[in-house]
């Protein structure tokens, strides 16, 4: 049987015969029983080692072979067309035996990459060595705030990037490390030192000249942020003016000073720092309105001239000095005073008595419609209903009460000599008569609707009066005990449980029974046994054959009471299942 070579890539390279040795690749392909086999198949092996070591390419490469080129020293492989070097030589000094033009060294002591031009190892890179740090100009990719990124020309000295070159103004998503913002604007950007005058550009430029030789530190301009160890002064009466469209102006008018917001509809603020946050303390509104974020503590006489007057606080506090919950002045007598037309008409919220008493008021309470009055969060009375969680009271006469129920528990109900009088239907669990004596069946007495669990008793229990639902439940309560199983006895021979099962659905439809009622069948199954004698015969008696049949019965239950009766069950469904107990056999 003939082999056949597959390519990587799944087609066919040969189909080598039966003693055949093959050459269309570079390795000779044994076909099977071929004699002394060992030879090549260890060239073969040989070949592989030395990459086909050799002056001359293989005659029949495959793509992906690879070959080393013994007169260029270097190691190439097949692209399907062409033996191409890929060789790179990894050395601490530059290779000098089997070079070409275009051989790469790696130097692995300095991390740099050269190419033999034919003479002499080119760098390529980098320019640095790998124990300096990074030297020279490296383009960089930059992520930028909006998104993107953008390409930058990086100067680095001994590892350190020391400056940027960009074309045109950029805003990096990051500040890069040693600078001073993440801005970079067209041009050369310097890193930036902690100590500022280490790192600068020297020479002589346009404006240092114009500064005159004082620092530039000590100047303040009008385009930045400044600060000044020094006092500033404004000595007029116009001030400051803030803002980018003189939004706001700090002046002195008649010697007085004028805080004014010149924008239409906007506020005046003011911020403090608490704890570690900057808070607003103070607003005041564009309709002049002033909302104070913390306590207010007046030490004058606090006087409103408006209609009215308001609070959001939750609690407003009287006769408490500092606010804090200390030094206290009793609260007693303390409230408020509302005048009237005249003093007879003042209305006053007052503590009555002691400290901490209630409050008392001099014109009662009113509520709005659809209101009530609480009592620790729960409404008590409404204008029309007494609160739910009033459960004791104490009266003792009530109109006429409409509708309601009484909830189990509540007692007994006397009403005397009195009638109880139901115009409707009365439901009772038990209903007890007084025994009057009076033995006249003259007068019927209808008693009707009891539920299923209804009685009606008297005192004397011969004088009982009962339902018919009562009677029926009576019943039922005394025959539940007595056992419902049914009995069979079938024959069995020949069946399995589940066609026994379906007879016994047709002798007892499930659906008529209640769920859980129990069958218990005892079984018969009858099988005949046959036996036959031969008599050969001789001179004078005929051949013959004699047959003997017996019948066998065999019961799942025994006259000693051994064995196991079938035990079927109606499941939910209805229907009849399987339980317990065997088959007689």
């Amino acid at each position: 049987m003939s082999y056949t070579i597959n390519k990587t890539d799944g087609t066919i390279v040969a189909t080598v015969e039966d003693g055949v040795l093959d050459t269309t690749t570079s390795l000779q392909l044994i076909g099977r029983n071929y004699q002394s086999y060992g030879e090549p198949f260890n060239e073969n092996l040989v070949k592989l080692l030395e990459n086909s070591a050799s002056t001359t390419a293989p005659s029949a490469p495959l793509t992906g072979e690879l070959w080393y080129d013994k007169s260029a020293g270097a190691l190439k492989v097949y692209d399907g067309s062409n033996f191409n070097p890929v060789s790179i030589r990894n050395s601490a000094s530059a290779p000098t035996t089997g070079l070409s033009t275009g051989t790469l060294w790696n130097d692995t002591t300095n991390d740099q990459l050269y190419m033999y031009d034919g003479s002499a190892f080119d760098l390529i890179g980098p320019i640095f060595k790998q124990g300096d740090g990074k030297s020279g100009f490296l383009v960089d990719t930059e992520d930028l705030s909006g998104g993107g990124t953008a390409n930058v020309l990086s100067l680095y000295q001994d590892g350190t990037r020391v400056a940027i070159l960009t074309k045109t103004a950029r805003t990096l998503d990051s500040t890069p490390t040693g600078f001073a913002s993440a801005t970079l604007n067209a041009g050369l950007t310097f890193y930036q030192d902690s100590d500022s005058t280490t790192f600068r550009l020297h020479g002589t430029a346009q404006n240092a000249l114009e500064l005159g030789g004082s620092p530039a530190s000590t100047y303040l301009v009008n385009n930045a942020n400044q600060s000044t160890t020094g006092t500033f002064a404004v000595v007029n009466n116009t001030g400051l003016t803030v803002g980018a469209s003189s939004d706001a102006t700090l002046s002195i008018s008649s010697s007085d000073l004028v805080i004014t917001q010149n924008n239409v509809d906007k506020s005046i603020i003011f911020k403090i720092n608490k704890d570690s946050t900057v808070t607003t303390a103070l607003t005041i509104t564009d309709t002049a309105d002033v909302n104070i974020a913390g306590n207010l503590t007046v030490q004058g006489d606090l006087t409103t001239i408006g209609a009215s007057s308001s609070t959001a606080a939750n609690v407003l506090a009287i006769n408490d000095e500092d606010g804090n919950g200390s030094s206290r002045d009793s609260n007693q007598n303390a409230g408020l005073l509302i005048d009237g037309s005249e003093a007879s008409k003042d209305v006053t919220f007052q503590i009555n008595g002691a400290d901490g008493g209630p409050l008392r008021s001099s014109s009662g309470l009113s509520v709005a419609s659809g209101k009530g009055y609480d009592i620790a969060g729960t409404t008590v009375l409404s204008g029309t209903t007494l609160g739910s969680s009033i459960v004791t009271s104490s009266l003792t006469t009530v109109g006429v009460l409409a509708s309601g129920s009484i909830a189990i528990g509540f007692g007994d109900i006397d009403v005397g000599d009195s009638n109880f009088v139901a115009a409707g239907t009365g439901r009772f669990g038990a209903l007890v008569l007084p025994s009057t004596g009076n033995d006249d069946s003259s007068t019927a007495t209808t008693v009707d609707n009891f539920s299923d669990d209804a009685q009606m008793t008297s005192a004397n229990p011969e004088k009982t009066l009962v339902s018919e639902r009562a009677i029926k439940q009576f019943v039922t309560e005394q025959i539940s005990g007595v056992a419902t199983d049914l009995h069979f006895a079938l024959d069995t021979s020949g069946l399995n449980t589940t066609q026994v099962g379906n007879i016994l659905t047709v002798l007892a439809p499930p659906a008529t029974l209640p769920v859980g009622t129990k069958a218990r069948i005892a079984s018969i199954a009858y099988s005949p046994t046959s036996s036959s004698s031969h008599n050969p015969g001789s001179i004078g008696n005929p051949e013959s054959v004699t047959t003997t049949t017996s019948l066998n019965t065999a019961r799942n239950i025994t006259a000693d009471g051994g064995g196991a009766a079938l035990i079927y069950t109606i499941v939910s469904g209805p229907s009849w299942n399987y339980t317990s107990g065997s088959l007689a056999s």
